[in-house]
């Protein structure tokens, strides 16, 4: 138990920060035409008027997109990588299990396949569970760039 929780606590740490949320793209892409324009020499009141720079609300709304679409980064990779781990140790316990179960004591082959059932399951369910975190973190826009 300790383990699964170091591993979704580490999580965090491997969230990068190229994720980013709808405004955040949005201004990138607007200095990115803006440089461009500027090199053909096109006006700033023509830059403005065509791509202009996000207002004082949208800013705020930024920053609050930006840290919603990390946290959500983190419980998807955090759910996926957690459950993949799990169905990975069941499938250990199940291949020990044949293994050390080799007698005709039915109790221990049970318990093994009881042991790599139940985490197979819950695995299973966290991957499916990241896999529905994914679905709402792309639905809001959010991006990882390169």
């Amino acid at each position: 138990m300790v383990g699964l929780l170091v591993v979704v606590a580490t999580a965090a740490g491997c969230v990068p920060s190229r994720v980013r949320g709808p405004l955040q793209q949005e201004a990138e892409e607007r200095e990115k035409l803006v440089v461009r324009a500027r090199k053909s020499g096109v006006s700033e009141e023509i830059l403005t008027a065509v791509a202009p720079p996000l207002t004082p609300e949208e800013m705020e709304a930024r920053k609050r997109e930006n840290s919603s679409c990390r946290s959500s980064y983190m419980w998807k990779n955090g759910m996926t990588w957690t459950g993949s781990v799990l169905v990975a140790v069941a499938a250990g316990i199940t291949i020990g299990g044949a293994y050390a179960t080799g007698n005709d004591d039915s109790s221990g082959k049970i318990i093994f396949g009881v042991s790599a059932g139940s985490l197979a399951a819950l695995g299973g369910g966290l991957v499916a569970f990241g896999g529905i975190v994914q679905t709402g973190f792309t639905d809001r826009g959010c991006w990882i760039t390169k």
